[in-house]
């Protein structure tokens, strides 16, 4: 939020478009960050400079995850229970009103399926990242009798430059499809199911990975091997 509003204060267009808004804030936050938060900073903690310093050019990919009592799975895994629905609760800039074009921060829903679930190195600690399809707001999404219904087979440009989401921010659904030829699908919210880490010690110590063939040009040591990589929830990498 802080680099959004820097943007508005600094740039005009930034105020009046949410386009460029988002198209600078995209380009230019992990420059801004590095300056913010230089890698001899003494005021912020060793996980904002790390962060700040950015991930190594190697990405582990699974096919599983399990975070706050949901169970997610890739959209590929064809399982007969659907695991790779998403809601994502964001905030965005609006205009005001019709008449008003200025803007405002609101809160959004976005609905999606997960494509990939990408696993992040920043050298002392991992972290993780569902890359999604994403249904389009407008167009890709309608009330109808009180039910939320999403078009998940729309083209996904809008969404090229950000797909990503952090497991710990999305919230499990279901899609029922309207019909068989329909491409509208209803959302229904899952409740957790209570998964922890016994139910996957298996799954977890048997887990292959899937390695982007990218040069690394960072260290190659780490200091943590865990796979727990976030402390606000207990997230666990699973294979299936």
């Amino acid at each position: 939020m802080m680099h959004l509003e820097e943007l508005q204060n600094t740039d005009v267009r930034c105020a009046k478009n949410e386009t460029i808004l988002w198209k600078y804030h995209t380009e230019r936050f992990s420059l801004w960050i590095k300056e913010k938060i230089p890698n001899n900073s003494k005021d912020h903690s060793q996980r904002l400079r790390w962060l700040a310093f950015g991930p190594r050019n190697i990405a582990h990919t699974y096919k599983g995850f399990i975070v706050n009592g949901y169970r997610y799975h890739t959209d590929d895994m064809q399982r007969k229970t659907q695991n790779s629905g998403v809601a994502y609760e964001a905030f965005s800039m609006c205009r005001a009103s019709a008449k008003d074009s200025r803007q405002q921060a609101d809160i959004v829903t976005y609905y999606g399926v997960i494509k990939e679930i990408i696993l992040l190195d920043y050298h002392m600690f991992q972290v993780p990242l569902f890359k999604c399809s994403w249904a389009h707001k407008g167009r890709g999404l309608k009330e109808e009798d009180g039910f939320t219904l999403v078009n998940l087979h729309m083209n996904q440009s809008t969404f090229a430059n950000d797909p990503y989401i952090m497991p710990s921010q999305a919230k499990q659904v279901f899609y029922s499809r309207e019909e068989d030829s329909s491409p509208w699908y209803v959302v229904m919210r899952a409740p957790p199911r209570g998964y922890h880490e016994l139910e996957t010690e298996e799954e977890i110590c048997s887990a292959t990975l899937a390695v982007q063939p990218e040069e690394d040009m960072g260290d190659q040591s780490s200091d943590d091997e865990s796979f727990c990589v976030r402390n606000d929830c207990e997230g666990q990498l699973i294979y299936e």
